[in-house]
C-alpha cells in the first residue's frame, strides 16, 4: 500500500489540507477578545467555512468523474488554492480582508476531498476500506498537528503566524502533480458501474433514514468539539498554546480511533464498531468538561476524540456502497453531507451557547452520543461484513470513476 505513489500522494495531501482546515477554530479563539467576537459569530464563521467546503464537494466530485486523467492535478490545485488563501489570511490588514480569504480557502478543501477519497480507494482496490481509513487517518493527523502549531504561532505572531503552514502546503501539491496512477488503478477507474436493481421496502427506507440521522448527529458532535474546544478553554483563561494542544490531542486520538474502528469493523462488523464507542464517548466527554486537573482533562479529551471521531471512515465507506453513482460523486455527496450537517450543528450550538453558556451546550452535545448509538444499531453486523462473491463488485464499486 505504502509503495503506491498515488496512495501516498493523496494521504500526504490530505494531511496538509486538514492542517490548514484546523487553523480556523484556534484563529477565531485567538481573535475573539481583540475583535470582540461572540460565540454566535465564531460559530457562524466556522459554519460558513464548512458549508462552502461541504456543498462544493458533490460538484467537484462530478467534475472529477468527467476528467479521469486530470484528477491528481485537480487535487493539487485544491491544495495550492488553500495555501494561497491562507497566505492572504496571514497578510490581511483587517478583519474585512481576512474573513473572505479564510472562507474562500474552504473551496480548496472541497475540491481535494472527493478526489482524494476516491483516489485512495481506487489506488488499493483489493483493500478499499483499509485504504480509506488510512486516508482519513492522514487528514485527522493533520487536524491534530494543526491546532498545536497554530496555538504557538498565532500566540507569537498573530495571523501572520499562519504563513509557514501555508507555504508548507507546496510540498504535497508538487507530489500530487508528479504522481501518476498505476495500471492497476487505471483498470479500477474503468470498472463498470453496478446495475443491480434496488428494492426499496419500508424496512429499507427506515434503515436509510436511520443512517442519515446517525450521520447528522455524529458529525454534529465531532464538529462542535473541533470548533468550540479552543473557545471553551479560552473562556476559562487558558493560553492559546495549551488549548491548541488540547485540540490537537482530540484530533490525534480521533485519527487513531479511525484506524482502530476500521479494524473493529472488519472483525466484528460496523454495528459493534460504532455503537460501543458512541456509548463510551459520553462519560469520556463529560469528564473532559467537568474534570479540574489538567492531566485528567487531557486524558479525557483524548478518549473522547478516539471514541467520537473513530466512525468517520466506516460511515463513509458504508455510504459509498449504498450510493448508485460514480465514485467521485459518491465521495462528494457523503463527505459534503457529513461536513454540511456538522457545520449546521456548529452554528446552532454557537447561537445556543450565547444564551445558556458554552459549557452547557458542550455537555448537551456530548449526551447526543446515546441516541446516536441507538441509531447505529441499524448498521450491518458481523455477518453482513463478510465479503461474498456477488458483493465483491459492490465493494469494488467505490473505485469506479476514479
Amino acid at each position: 500500500m505504502w509503495r503506491n505513489r498515488v496512495f501516498t500522494a493523496v494521504v500526504g495531501g490530505h494531511f496538509m489540507v486538514d492542517v490548514l482546515n484546523s487553523v480556523g477554530a484556534v484563529l477565531l479563539a485567538v481573535l475573539a477578545k481583540p475583535l470582540d467576537l461572540s460565540n454566535q459569530q465564531i460559530g457562524l464563521a466556522l459554519t460558513v467555512y464548512t458549508l462552502l467546503g461541504a456543498l462544493s464537494q458533490p460538484l467537484f466530485g462530478w467534475i472529477a468523474d468527467r476528467l479521469p486523467g486530470r484528477k491528481l492535478q485537480l487535487a493539487a490545485l485544491g491544495v495550492v488554492w488553500m495555501a494561497l488563501c491562507y497566505i492572504g489570511v496571514a497578510l490581511a490588514p483587517s478583519w474585512t480582508v481576512l474573513l473572505p480569504c479564510f472562507l474562500l480557502a474552504a473551496l480548496g478543501s472541497g475540491l481535494f476531498h472527493p478526489i482524494g477519497t476516491a483516489s485512495a480507494a481506487a489506488a488499493v482496490p483489493d483493500k478499499p476500506a483499509s485504504a480509506t481509513a488510512i486516508f482519513f487517518f492522514g487528514g485527522q493527523a493533520g487536524f491534530a498537528v494543526g491546532p498545536l502549531l497554530a496555538g504557538f504561532t498565532l500566540a507569537a505572531a498573530g495571523a501572520p503566524g499562519i504563513m509557514p503552514m501555508a507555504l508548507a502546503a507546496s510540498v504535497p501539491a508538487i507530489v500530487l502533480l508528479l504522481a501518476q496512477p498505476t495500471a492497476r488503478s487505471r483498470r479500477a477507474t474503468r470498472a463498470p458501474a453496478s446495475n443491480a436493481p434496488q428494492v426499496w421496502t419500508t424496512l429499507a427506507i427506515a434503515i436509510l433514514l436511520a443512517f442519515i440521522a446517525l450521520v447528522v448527529v455524529r458529525s454534529s458532535i465531532q464538529a462542535v468539539y473541533q470548533s468550540f474546544l479552543p473557545k471553551l478553554f479560552s473562556d476559562r483563561g487558558w493560553e492559546p498554546a495549551v488549548y491548541g494542544a488540547l485540540a490537537s490531542v482530540f484530533m490525534a486520538s480521533a485519527a487513531v480511533g479511525n484506524v482502530l474502528n476500521g479494524w473493529m469493523a472488519d472483525r466484528f462488523g460496523m454495528r459493534a464498531a460504532t455503537v460501543w464507542p458512541l456509548i463510551l464517548s459520553v462519560p469520556a466527554g463529560l469528564a473532559c468538561f467537568l474534570a479540574t486537573p489538567l492531566w485528567a482533562i487531557f486524558i479525557a479529551c483524548g478518549l473522547a476524540g478516539m471514541l467520537v471521531g473513530g466512525q468517520h471512515s466506516i460511515l463513509v465507506v458504508h455510504a459509498q456502497r449504498m450510493l448508485p453513482v460514480r465514485q467521485g460523486l459518491a465521495s462528494g455527496l457523503i463527505l459534503g453531507f457529513t461536513f454540511a450537517t456538522g457545520a449546521i450543528g456548529t452554528w446552532l450550538s454557537g447561537m445556543l451557547a450565547d444564551v445558556i453558556g458554552l459549557e452547557m451546550v458542550m455537555i448537551g452535545v456530548t449526551l447526543l452520543g446515546l441516541p446516536a448509538a441507538a441509531l447505529a444499531l441499524t448498521l450491518p453486523g458481523r455477518t453482513r461484513s463478510v465479503v461474498t462473491e456477488p458483493a465483491s463488485a459492490t465493494v469494488a464499486a467505490p473505485s469506479q470513476g476514479d
